[in-house]
């Protein structure tokens, strides 16, 4: 009978473990399939806005979101262009909350090339201040 209190300690003690990975094992190791990375944000001033995000980077997205910050804003239009001339506007009309993001908005024809996305938008609310808007994309 003193065999099972001894595992039950083995077996809690296993729960407890864990194994120590070092910095230099990290570089090893490949990106998520599903990672996301920050393509440019804008600060929209109160009242209607245009702004343009220049994706610069050479990677091939699949998807894209946008996280809105400080006040919230009232989305007119959203135009997403790639590098093969093609175009995609967006359906996502609507009013984004302060600190609210918009939905996965999934790329047409799988993973493609974005050089820019353009936003046209209305800061809301009563505080006459800005709203931060900042474009991630998944590749």
């Amino acid at each position: 009978m003193k065999i099972i209190p001894l595992l039950f300690v083995a077996a809690i003690a296993a729960q407890f473990s864990f194994t120590t990975v070092h910095k230099a094992d990290l570089k090893n190791y490949a990106v998520s399939p599903n990672a996301w990375e920050v393509l440019g944000s804008r600060s929209v001033r109160y009242g209607t806005d245009h702004d343009v995000i220049t994706v610069s980077s050479d990677k091939w997205y699949k998807g894209i979101y946008f996280k809105v910050t400080d006040a919230p804003i009232k989305l007119n239009d959203m135009k997403v262009y790639f590098d093969n001339g093609d175009k995609f506007d967006v359906s996502i009309r609507g009013m984004i909350k302060e600190n609210g993001h918009s939905r996965t908005i999934e790329l047409p024809g799988g993973q493609r090339h974005i050089t820019k996305v353009e936003f046209s938008y209305e800061t809301m609310g009563s505080n006459r201040g800005t709203a931060n808007l900042t474009l991630w994309g998944k590749y």
